[in-house]
């Protein structure tokens, strides 16, 4: 049986990432665009121009037919780095979950993409209950769900013995964790996306870990029966109700606002 640092090769290889999700190396280069003090133009102009999709999608939302030293100038001058990491987020959103087969499991594309949208915004309505930065909390709960297009990948290659995720969580995980850490990702994402199939109290962000399950038993159930009405809450873990110190109320109706506003995930992050 592979152990995770084969996976982490099986799944690098199988991705190619550059060619297949281009835009998920992007990210952690712009990030560190934000996080330097004073950028230049021409750091600026080489990540725009490093990905076609985000440029397209800037020069969109810049309103105007401008090249990469305009949009560059735009962003320095007028927008800011964090609409940047915003927009290379919004990028990624549209690539990652691509699935080698059209559905596994009942599961689309379009519901996966769905569902992992919703959450990574369902939690971002909590960071500030969290030691976390909003865009940090987002790329947690967005990528909660991308480990199963991971897996999907290494079943679809017949890299795995056993082909059901819940038997295999723990290793897709650590897996995908060591893949994002070794592009570049924040180790809080990573080390989230390792800790993900932990018990809630073994993890290092516990009150992350509920949330984002408590959101994600949401939308599966949704998924299932149809209704976003959220009413049923008896599938939820009460430990996982009580360990957020919230009540049902103040965690169902972050959910129905998001679900109401969610236009198929390309207007915001």
């Amino acid at each position: 049986m592979k152990g995770s640092c084969e996976l982490l090769t099986e799944l690098n290889s199988l991705f190619q990432f550059k060619q297949k999700f281009p835009a998920l190396l992007i990210l952690p280069k712009i990030e560190n665009l934000v996080n330097e003090d004073d950028p230049t133009l021409s750091d600026v102009v080489t990540v725009c121009k490093s990905n076609g999709a985000l440029f397209h999608k800037l020069t969109h939302h810049l309103n105007g037919d401008i090249n990469e030293r305009q949009v560059a100038k735009e962003i320095l001058l007028k927008k800011g780095m964090g609409y940047l990491l915003s927009v290379g987020i919004r990028t990624m959103n549209q690539e990652i979950f691509s699935l080698p087969v059209k559905a596994f499991d009942g599961l689309t594309e379009f519901m996966l993409k769905r569902r992992s949208i919703i959450l990574a915004r369902y939690v971002k309505e909590f960071s500030s209950l969290t030691s976390i930065s909003p865009d940090h909390v987002y790329l947690c709960g967005l990528f909660y769900n991308f480990r199963m297009v991971c897996f999907e990948y290494l079943v679809h290659a017949e890299k795995l013995e056993i082909t059901d995720f819940n038997a295999q969580e723990n290793r897709v995980s650590t897996a995908v964790a060591n893949a994002l850490e070794s592009i570049g990702y924040n180790p809080l994402i990573t080390s989230f996306l390792n800790d993900t199939s932990r018990d809630i109290y073994e993890t290092k962000n516990p009150l992350l870990h509920a949330l984002t399950r408590i959101g994600n038993a949401m939308l599966v159930d949704s998924d299932t029966t149809g209704r976003n009405t959220f009413r049923n809450t008896s599938f939820l873990d009460p430990t996982l109700v009580e360990l957020t110190g919230l009540s049902l109320k103040e965690l169902i109706e972050p959910m129905k606002e998001v679900v109401r506003n969610f236009k198929g995930g390309t207007n915001r992050q």
